[in-house]
């Protein structure tokens, strides 16, 4: 009888341990980083004013989940301007300071608790000088940065050195020739690395200045040889806002360019998809992917979901309040789609003047 019951009680335990899940089969959850700074809605419209913290959102109801880093306990002339997933736990935020001019960047922890560590500070390549407003930040193909400061894009290695043309910044006002264009140094609103090592800026200024440019080269731009045709405005009055870049299936050298622009001028606010020719350098096949100016007003930031295809779409100006809309892209008719008659993520303080996103998961440890 002894010996059936140590049976029963063995098989029991056996059976409690089989039920137990794998650490490895517990989903690592994922969420939309949301940074609130100084954004560029468009020239001619009134951006919000910022909340100036790192938020992140659930991706099953655009609900904020809680604020991973208020930078106005940190200094109150800091601004969170971009994200980029750094490993399992921390993000890296590029912040902009309006008073001291004293950039860096920052390594938080994404459970929070205004956890974070200064990771790079270097003066000569995050200018202290007031024109030097830094707006953007990606990750390179190499491991390294590629950070947009208004009048110029520069590249940090994978070791934290400054990458540099000669004396100048990785991409230092490009112009001259029929292609780079008489200025394209007085207002880079955004930056896209290539899986293939190239560039692509966009710039925001006068008509015929108002454009994406690619830079047809991997050691950055070094002549006006490095420029290749960039595609017309949708309008003269339009000015691009933010970009994502879609690569296509690995090994190929095409992708889709997703643009952000934005006008004072009614109706001339929209999102269009271009063909990227890695290679050559080619940006074509201008396709006005999505128009509703009730849905998108004053685009500030963009975000591609490669896991899902899903492409989150921030209002930063005033005349939407700030909404986070959720869109599906057809590769085929080179459209968007929203995914609900209602935005992702409506009005909350932590979504003001959104100024970059990231979808990225976070561990559990």
């Amino acid at each position: 009888m002894r010996a059936l019951w140590n049976v029963l009680v063995f098989g029991l335990a056996i059976g409690l341990v089989s039920c137990k899940p794998n650490s490895s089969d517990v989903e690592t959850p994922r969420y939309l980083f949301v940074s609130s700074g100084t954004c560029y809605v468009g020239n001619g419209l009134t951006a919000e004013t910022p909340s100036r913290t790192v938020s992140k959102v659930k991706l099953d109801t655009g609900v904020v989940d809680s604020v991973v880093l208020d930078y106005n306990s940190v200094n109150a002339a800091d601004r969170p301007q971009a994200l980029v997933d750094y490993d399992s736990e921390n993000i890296l935020v590029l912040v902009e300071n309006s008073s001291t001019n004293l950039r860096r960047i920052d390594l938080v922890k994404k459970a929070g608790g205004n956890s974070f560590s200064t990771y790079y500070s270097d003066s000569a390549s995050l200018t202290n000088t007031a024109a030097h407003v830094v707006r953007s930040m990606m990750s390179t193909p190499d491991g390294g940065l590629l950070i947009s400061k208004s009048v110029a894009a520069e590249k940090i290695s994978s070791s934290k050195g400054r990458v540099t043309v000669g004396a100048n910044p990785f991409i230092n006002s490009p112009t001259g020739g029929a292609n780079c264009g008489t200025t394209n140094n007085t207002l880079i609103t955004s930056a896209v690395a290539l899986p293939n090592g190239k560039y692509i800026i966009a710039h925001a200024a006068a008509t015929p200045n108002n454009r994406v440019l690619f830079i047809n080269n991997t050691t950055g731009y070094n002549s006006s040889a490095d420029c290749t045709a960039p595609p017309a405005a949708p309008a003269t009055t339009t000015f691009p806002t933010a970009m994502v870049y879609i690569p296509t299936a690995a090994g190929a050298t095409t992708g889709y360019l997703l643009v952000a622009w934005s006008s004072s001028t009614a109706n001339q606010d929209y999102i269009y998809a271009y063909n990227v020719n890695e290679s050559t350098g080619a940006i074509t096949g201008a396709t006005k992917a999505y128009e509703n100016t009730s849905v998108l007003r004053g685009i500030s930031a963009m975000t591609y979901d490669s896991s899902t295809g899903s492409v989150y779409v921030a209002n930063g100006s005033t005349a939407l309040a700030n909404a986070i809309e959720k869109f599906s892209f057809d590769s085929t008719s080179k459209t968007l789609t929203r995914s609900m008659t209602t935005p992702f993520s409506g009005t909350t303080f932590n979504t003001k003047c959104i100024t970059s996103m990231l979808v990225a998961e976070e561990s559990s440890q």
